[in-house]
């Protein structure tokens, strides 16, 4: 896997509006915009994914990552992946895709949907910045069959490097998920290479 991950800072009204009873977001409104690849991937081959996620209190990782709960995501292009992650996860997704652009000084991350580029992120890479990496992720989100909440543990390792943020715009039409969460500050992006991650079952959260 590789892709860049963009730090923000969300709208409070809408993000309070958006979680369900029990779930409290971060201090300071944290969260970001993920935007990535993966070249090999059971049992759907290869696929590209961009999302948007507040980070929640209570669910911290053992690196001291906090909880994520995804806001509105697209996986893709073929259909398979949304619908997995949907019917087994809760997430709120369906298909979509990204990809990456170059030129002489910059790269740019875009997600697309339905034809449409609705976010793009341009950034300078910091060269020697690289350093290996083991994480784990928690996402979070109400289990298709209980409606409880439920935790996705996600470890992940891999590379992670420095990289300068150019430029970043969410243009999502109205009415469009990704509209529906605006975006008071962009903090910074990162970039993540050679990435593997593994996903098991969704957990119910401990009291």
């Amino acid at each position: 896997m590789n892709g860049v991950s963009v730090s923000v800072v969300w709208d409070e009204a809408t993000i309070r509006k958006a979680l369900p009873p029990g779930i409290e977001p971060a201090k300071g409104m944290t969260g970001g915009i993920n935007i990535a690849s993966a070249e090999r991937v059971y049992p759907f081959g290869s696929y590209s994914v961009t999302y948007f996620y507040v980070d929640v209190e209570g669910f911290d990782s053992p690196e001291g990552i906090k909880g994520r709960w995804m806001l509105a995501g697209v996986f893709g292009p073929q259909t398979n992946p949304s619908a997995a992650f949907k019917t087994y996860y809760g997430l709120p997704v369906r298909p979509g895709t990204s990809h990456s652009e170059l030129s002489a000084d910059t790269k740019r991350a875009v997600g697309t949907v339905d034809r449409q580029d609705f976010v793009t992120i341009e950034y300078k890479s910091v060269s020697g910045s690289c350093k290996p990496v083991a994480i784990l992720l928690n996402y979070i989100s109400l289990s298709p069959k209980t409606k409880e909440i439920g935790v996705l543990k996600a470890p992940f390792v891999g590379d992670f490097c420095k990289a300068e943020l150019v430029s970043a715009k969410v243009n999502a039409p109205s009415g469009d998920p990704f509209s529906d969460y605006p975006i008071s500050k962009f903090v910074g992006v990162s970039e993540f290479r050679n990435g593997s991650s593994a996903l098991g079952v969704l957990q119910p959260a401990k009291e």
